[in-house]
């Protein structure tokens, strides 16, 4: 099917949207873009100030499914910047599989995840339409490091097991972001205490049927398996050395979407193990799939001090006793400033504290101990709104340019079950800006983007 368009950028009037559009139409000019919302208005004033002609300007509501398909119909992709999603994001996944366009996200709302894949999974794989989430800082650097430090330490270690992943997200300058990502955290936190997380995870094992589906489950852990991620428990904040932080637990989606991603490779491995041994007569072999256990984790934010962790983990508390109760929701959204310490505040981030800000993701992957380990860096600006550009759009760039490179025709899933095993896809973050590199000393044998990483 002929498409008019390469990329749509759906939301595109929001504060990230804006980004989005703006970086896509300034940095790759060759790609044929659009822009949609809901107000033609706002649509065409965006298009305006960004150089792109009002004719690639389609309003379309979220609401109106028809118009919503036949908007996405004239485009190969769609990058999906409005939230909540958990308010507004279901109808333009359902809108993008029917129309068969790939659909990509900025979401970091792990119950949305869920409630996607439990319901358009099989109809994503029946339409061969790529339905791919958190391509944004939630959680592309977790997700491709946990991924390239696992598959280096096996090339490293004669394929050893991998049996630990710890990932520490590090931030210089002024972190600020919008209120919309303060506003999904209290909404996600609270559905969380509700049990409706929970819930989502059991219609995804239902609906998928894991625990009949041989191969489907993680097995259990060996005892004798090392602990060797550092993992804060608590309120007391540990030193890391490697990073010269101090360690809190990371309160973000990466260990979601990590298990997830897990989640969605064992059961798509198993199906395929299935079809092919109902379909082969000769095959004696049905049970004899090998299925690794999954690592221990720690997913870890590093800060600079003690005291501003105390500070951290003050508003922490804060946040999450009142983010349990309706009243306390309320009160929360009423002031994301208030709440966060000034880190969200209406209007987000200005242009001077974005040039200022930058991040440093640490993954390390461990094997049977201590000394056999890998660590992967990765490495950009500014996080929320000039990294996370780069992030989507060059993942929306490898879907269309490198079809061949991810690792499903359709489905439902997430950046590391999707571009974990590429190369090709790292190649295509760094040259838009945000790098991956294996840090170990004796990595002069791991090649990434056909060079000797060392």
């Amino acid at each position: 099917m002929m498409r008019t368009y390469d990329i749509l950028v759906y939301g595109a009037t929001g504060f990230t949207g804006r980004k989005v559009a703006a970086y896509i139409h300034q940095r790759h000019p060759e790609i044929k873009l659009a822009i949609s919302g809901r107000s033609q208005s706002k649509l065409i004033a965006l298009a305006q100030s960004i150089g792109l002609s009002t004719d690639h300007v389609h309003p379309a509501s979220a609401e109106n499914q028809p118009q919503l398909v036949s908007t996405l119909s004239q485009t190969k992709i769609v990058i999906a910047c409005a939230g909540p999603y958990r308010h507004v994001g279901r109808d333009i996944v359902a809108a993008s599989i029917q129309a068969q366009t790939h659909y990509l996200d900025l979401c970091g709302e792990p119950q949305f995840f869920d409630d996607m894949l439990a319901e358009f999974d099989a109809k994503a794989r029946d339409n061969a339409t790529l339905v791919i989430s958190a391509c944004a800082f939630d959680c592309v650097p977790a997700e491709l490091t946990a991924k390239l430090a696992s598959r280096a330490l096996k090339m490293k270690y004669n394929n050893c097991q991998v049996t630990n992943l710890e990932i520490v997200h590090t931030f210089a300058g002024v972190s600020v972001g919008n209120p919309t990502t303060f506003h999904a955290a209290v909404d996600g936190f609270h559905a969380a205490a509700k049990g409706e997380l929970r819930q989502s995870r059991k219609r995804v094992e239902d609906e998928l049927n894991l625990k009949a589906l041989s191969g489907a489950m993680p097995p259990p852990r060996p005892s004798d398996w090392p602990k060797i991620a550092v993992k804060p428990e608590g309120v007391t904040p540990i030193y890391h050395p490697e990073t010269k932080t101090f360690l809190l637990k990371f309160v973000g989606a990466d260990a979601a979407c990590i298990l997830a991603s897990d989640r969605y490779l064992r059961y798509r491995r198993a199906m395929e193990h299935e079809h092919t041994s109902n379909n082969n007569s000769n095959n004696n072999n049905n049970n004899n799939m090998e299925v690794e256990p999954f690592p221990r984790m720690s997913v870890c934010l590093g800060v600079p001090s003690k005291s501003a962790a105390y500070k951290v983990l003050a508003y922490g508390a804060m946040f999450s006793a009142l983010a349990r109760f309706g009243y306390g929701c309320k009160i929360l959204h009423s002031n994301p400033s208030l709440f966060s310490n000034g880190v969200f505040r209406e209007g987000g981030p200005t242009e001077e504290e974005m040039k200022l800000t930058s991040f440093k993701t640490y993954c390390t992957a461990y094997g049977r101990n201590q000394e056999e380990k890998i660590r992967v860096t990765c490495s950009g600006p500014e996080p929320g709104y000039v990294a996370t550009p780069k992030m989507i759009v060059a993942l929306a760039l490898t879907v269309l340019r490198h079809r061949e490179e991810v690792k499903f025709d359709g489905g439902v899933m997430l950046p590391g079950s999707a571009f974990g095993e590429s190369e090709i896809v790292l190649d295509m973050l760094k040259k838009e800006g945000v790098v991956f590199e294996v840090m170990s000393d004796d990595a002069a044998n791991i090649i990434i983007d056909g060079d000797a990483s060392v």
